[in-house]
Parts: structure tokens; sequence; C-alpha cells
């Protein structure tokens, strides 16, 4: 497997995982899965030309000492400049792969799905099946929180994007618009980048009886 990890790294980037300036494709992805990734959605955003491989220069790592916050002792992400509303701030990255549908009897089947208990997993297409996990592999973006206990709204959200260097599909993390609204304030420089991780993902993990922490620090 080709590893397109950089040899430059953000600050405060951790020992682990590797850092990826582009995506990392799995192996269980089909030739029916690589087509579907270079087929531009109609409603897909494009990246702008001029984003850097590398460290985005529009967000920092920090460490989180507040005892009050969820993600205490771990790590968030945040503004390193004012951000406008709307603005693309950077791509996620992590391994594009495909889920494995649940087999009647798991213990006979073969094959395992590793990226069923990521907390790291986003969705790219769920009619395909494909999604991308920073678990293992990742940028930035697998840093960023989610506002519950932080906020009483998110700034940021995820959406679908277009790269039109490598022609495939993808995820970024963009500021909320302004909107109808006009919730979409703008990320002030030093502020945290926070989305909603959706109700499903806290609903599972309640299930799981886990603490409500943040998974991305």
């Amino acid at each position: 497997m080709v590893q397109p990890k950089s040899d430059r790294f953000p600050k405060n980037w951790p020992l682990f995982p590797p850092y990826l300036c582009i995506p990392l494709y799995s192996k269980s992805l089909t030739p029916e899965h690589l087509s579907s990734l270079r087929a531009r959605p109609n409603d897909a955003i494009s990246i702008p030309s001029d984003t850097p491989l590398g460290p985005c220069p529009l967000v920092k790592i920090t460490p989180i000492d507040t005892p009050s916050h969820p993600a205490n002792g771990q790590h968030g992400l945040f503004a390193a400049k004012d951000l406008k509303p709307g603005t693309f701030i950077l791509q996620y990255l992590g391994e594009i792969h495909i889920s494995l549908p649940p087999t009647p009897d798991s213990s006979e089947s073969t094959a395992i799905d590793l990226h069923a208990t990521s907390d790291y997993d986003l969705s790219l297409d769920r009619e395909m099946g494909i999604g991308i996990d920073a678990d293992m592999w990742g940028n930035e973006a697998r840093f960023i929180n989610d506002y519950r206990g932080i906020a009483e709204r998110p700034n940021a959200e995820f959406r679908e994007v277009w790269d039109e260097r490598r022609k495939e599909r993808g995820m970024g993390v963009f500021v909320l618009p302004e909107g109808k609204s006009k919730q979409g304030k703008g990320i002030k420089k030093g502020e945290e980048i926070l989305v909603s991780y959706g109700r499903g993902f806290w609903g599972a993990r309640k299930e799981e009886a886990q603490p409500s922490i943040s998974h991305w620090g």
C-alpha cells in the first residue's frame, strides 16, 4: 500500500497517526467505487486551486487544558486567523474505504470491518458505502471537536467537495454560511472550530455507555 504521508507536519501533530497531505486509498475499493469517486456530483463545491498540500495555514492544533471542556487533556482545532462565513477551511483526509455490510453470523465471517467502530469515520457516499476514516491516518481536520458542552451551536460544517487537481470527491470543512437565520457569524482568530457530529454519533456512544467526550482530540 502506498502511504501518501507528508514530510511536513503542523505544530502539535502527535507521533501517531501519520500525517496525510492527500487521501489514502483502501485496498477494499473496487473499480466501481473508484469510478464513483471520480465522477463529480452536480452540487459538489470545488476546493480552491491554491489550497496548499500539507499543513493548513488557517488552523492550529491546540492542547486543551480547561477542566470544563469535554476534551480537556486532549486537543482541538482553532482558527489561526479570522475566517468569514462560508469559507473553505481544509479537506478532511483519511483512508477512503468501503463499509462491509453486517453478516447474520459475524463469527463465521472472515471479513472484518475495521472501520465500524472508528470514531473518526465520515460517510462520503452512503449508497456506495464509501467512507473516510482518519483514525489511523489523517490531517488537522481529525482534531475538530463537537460543539456540545463547548458552545451554543457549531460554527463549521462538513460538506462534500470536488478536488479539481486530483479529479475526485472528498469531504471539506467550511465555516457556516451566514444564511437566512444569520447564524453564520464567521470564526475569529483563536476561536475553536466546532461542528456537529450528529445525533447518530452520540446515540451510538450512549448505547455503548461510553463517556461523552470528544473523539477527535
